[in-house]
């Protein structure tokens, strides 16, 4: 048994919560299973089957879509960042096994195709798809050095206190920054799309040093309802349920006020 990928969910009940459960994601041989566990985990752990529960194959087409020969083939995987599905929100809920976890890469697919065919220089360049037996098993980027996140705030401090801490910051190269990430953000807004993730996790830094914007699971053409779209707590509005081009150049301020340590121009709640 390989782990691939966990979650851990806290009780509700006491304060502060308790660990609950965990669900885990692992391998046998070629097949690819979830599972519920009392366990707590790590990357390390060996689980015994006798500590799982609700135990569910994940079939293949309900994460890996079939190929269509209009989409681009990598070439070669060898010098790509490969982004794969997360699996962890797969759910059997329901008569049939969910495909939503396909239904999400494909949508992330047709976005990367778009924008190699519009390309930008601060947006990250999509190679393709990694193929597998007719069917998609991730997506091929050019890797870059660091995200933003891991280079100004490798400690992992909350976004207030890391605010807090922050003024240090040469203020020209945060300017610099937010002036490419907005480049790439109108590039995007004139395709008739929104990013709807903005976050420092999801800007990298290129060997220049430029500001390069990925992960496109959340994109959305501009009105598209953002129900069930994955987004990053502390990094927008809440209320907001529509792809809007405000979202992102929100984000974009919140990122500029978190770079330069203004802790009263944040206003997104963690």
């Amino acid at each position: 048994m390989k782990i691939l990928e966990f979650v851990e969910f806290m009780g509700s009940i006491s304060e502060p919560p308790l660990f609950a459960y965990s669900i885990v994601v692992y391998s046998e041989g070629s097949q690819i299973f979830t599972a519920r566990t009392r366990a707590r985990l790590n990357r390390k752990n060996d689980l015994e089957s006798s500590e799982l529960e609700q135990v569910a194959l994940i079939p293949k087409y309900a994460f890996q879509p079939a190929f269509s020969e209009r989409f681009t083939r990598a070439i070669s995987t060898d010098q790509s960042f490969v982004k794969r599905p997360c699996l962890s929100s797969y759910s059997t809920i329901g008569v049939s096994p969910d495909t939503g976890v396909a239904e999400e890469l494909l949508q992330e697919v047709e976005v990367c195709e778009m924008l190699r065919r519009h390309p930008h220089p601060n947006i990250a360049v999509y190679n393709g798809c990694e193929i597998e037996e007719g069917r998609i098993t991730g997506l091929c980027f050019q890797k870059y050095t660091e995200s933003l996140q891991r280079r100004l705030n490798p400690g992992h401090l909350g976004k207030g206190m890391f605010a807090a801490s922050s003024k240090h910051f040469d203020h020209e190269w945060c300017s610099r920054i937010i002036k490419g990430v907005k480049d790439a953000l109108y590039h995007l807004h004139t395709l008739g799309l929104v990013h709807n993730d903005l976050n420092p996790a999801n800007i990298m830094l290129d060997t220049n040093e430029s500001p390069i914007l990925i992960d496109f699971g959340s994109t959305r053409a501009i009105g598209q309802s953002l129900e069930d779209v994955g987004r990053t707590p502390g990094w927008y509005n809440f209320d907001v349920k529509t792809a809007e081009t405000s979202n992102d150049l929100e984000a974009l301020t919140e990122i500029d006020a978190w770079m330069r340590g203004r802790t009263s121009d944040l206003k997104f709640d963690e």
